[in-house]
């Protein structure tokens, strides 16, 4: 799909989110914004920002209406929106629990709904991008349950959502590995990670940026994970 001109969703700008912003603004697409907490700036003209709590259905569905209002139509979503707890097992509650999956895999759904439901109104051949994670369904973090099971569900929704949308919408979704390294990360923990990442080294953001501008371009790819970790996950 060519993205001059076209409308596209992004939602969790902040970190890997920033480089596909600036790919989207470069390939000439409108852009609408989401963001719960901290507003950011990417400069361009075409952009609308929306504050949203994603896992509420009624703001969900407004990010997709405010756009439409905008821009006059919706060709695309990024769905990046993310949380990342570390939880103990003695620690795991149903709060725990339903944050990690509201966060995650109840906004995924919602916004893909509502999105998807435009898409659908306007007879309009789209595109949904899904963010996974490499490790959730062969090497899932310890500690980190409520977000692996949410990741994972990521993965089955992509799936089903692509056999439900299929011909006019493709569905796929990006699994990163390690691509940026967190700031607080121990030396002795990144000699790990490299050592079991193949090519050993951090991939960084624009790699996943260049995925997801991949999978918006592709006209003939839909229920796919695609693996941007640097081999982690046949290490």
């Amino acid at each position: 799909m060519d993205l001059k001109n076209k409308t596209i969703i992004v939602t969790g700008a902040a970190r890997i989110g920033k480089f596909v912003v600036e790919r989207l603004i470069a390939a000439g697409a409108n852009l609408t914004v989401s963001y719960k907490t901290a507003k950011p700036d990417f400069g361009g003209e075409n952009i609308l920002y929306v504050q949203a709590d994603l896992s509420d259905y009624k703001q969900a569905e407004s990010l997709v209406s405010q756009t439409k209002q905008k821009f006059g139509s919706v060709e695309g979503l990024v769905h990046m929106a993310s949380t990342y707890e570390r939880v103990p097992w003695e620690k795991l509650s149903p709060e725990t629990w339903d944050s990690s999956l509201d966060a995650i895999a109840k906004s995924a759904f919602l916004v893909s709904k509502y999105t998807a439901d435009e898409m659908l109104r306007s007879n309009t051949e789209g595109k949904i991008v899904l963010i996974s994670d490499w490790s959730v369904t062969t090497q899932p973090y310890k500690y980190y349950l409520p977000y692996n099971s949410a990741k994972a569900a990521i993965e089955g929704l992509t799936k089903s959502l692509a056999k439900e949308l299929a011909p006019k919408i493709s569905v796929n979704a990006v699994a990163p590995g390690p691509i940026i390294r967190p700031p607080d990360l121990s030396e002795a923990d990144d000699k790990e990670v490299l050592a079991n990442t193949p090519l050993a080294r951090w991939g960084g953001g624009e790699e996943i940026a260049k995925a997801v501008m991949f999978l918006m371009d592709s006209d003939f790819t839909t229920g796919q994970i695609l693996y941007i970790d640097g081999g982690r996950s046949i290490a």
